[in-house]
């Protein structure tokens, strides 16, 4: 079970806020309507991301899912369906500890309508950030649009860390804690274990890990004046099952 904890955040009081954007998605069924949350929508690398869907077929309880979806090779994950509900809803929550078997989306499911907007949507801000003039406003501009405060922001960097975690074999039943230092503007400024694993290919697999997220998304505009902040994060690796808190 590989897990990253996240222990430490900022030495500031943050309020848990999940924004919500529901987007409906045409696809022509019968009875069906479809409903993308875009800010939930999370870009974990260049081909892979998280996002919600709400959904009601006829007469039937309306519906939420969570799901993984991958453009490059147009496979696809639902991680948690459930009853929607408003108080229920928590789509960060569920991407924290998110472990789904991915398979190839099927032409005619309803999924592939969400499936094909995620992909639009990341292309769409791939041009968009290659075209914009400053290119560096744009990118800060989409950094911040993602995330209302830094529970979200650093709920999306212990994702991104455990996809980029590859630890080897002989990381079974070990735990490695790292304190990463990132700006404002997301560069990794230093880091440094606060507990070795006591195997040395598992730390040097944490710290690529490490390097390779980097850089980080910037701060979201709540945390945009503080300075450089320390994040710990404990990278967990038990046998037989891997998850992400």
């Amino acid at each position: 079970m590989k897990k990253i904890f996240l222990l430490i955040a900022l030495l500031m009081s943050v309020l848990p806020v999940c924004a919500v954007n529901w987007e409906m998605i045409e696809t022509g069924i019968p009875n069906l309507d479809l409903y993308i949350d875009t800010d939930s929508l999370i870009y974990i690398n260049n081909d892979e991301c998280f996002y919600a869907i709400r959904y009601k077929a006829g007469d039937k309880q309306e519906k939420i899912a969570y799901i993984k979806s991958n453009s490059s090779t147009d496979y696809i994950g639902v991680i948690q369906t459930a009853d929607y509900g408003i108080d229920t809803y928590k789509p960060y929550t569920v991407f924290k500890n998110a472990h789904v078997f991915m398979k190839p989306i099927k032409k005619d499911s309803f999924l592939s309508y969400s499936h094909k907007y995620s992909t639009t949507a990341q292309n769409s801000e791939t041009v968009a950030q290659e075209t914009s003039v400053p290119a560096e406003d744009n990118i800060k501009e989409v950094s911040y649009s993602l995330f209302d405060n830094m529970e979200d922001y650093l709920s999306h960097t212990a994702v991104a860390l455990n996809s980029n975690w590859n630890p080897p074999k002989s990381a079974r039943n070990t735990q490695t804690i790292v304190i990463i230092t990132v700006g404002i503007d997301g560069s990794l400024q230093n880091y440094r274990f606060a507990q070795s694993s006591g195997n040395d290919a598992t730390d040097r697999s944490v710290i690529s890990a490490v390097e390779k997220t980097a850089p980080f998304m910037k701060f979201p505009r709540s945390a945009a004046n503080t300075r450089p902040a320390n994040f710990q994060f404990v990278f967990d690796n038990k046998l037989f099952r891997k998850s992400v808190i």
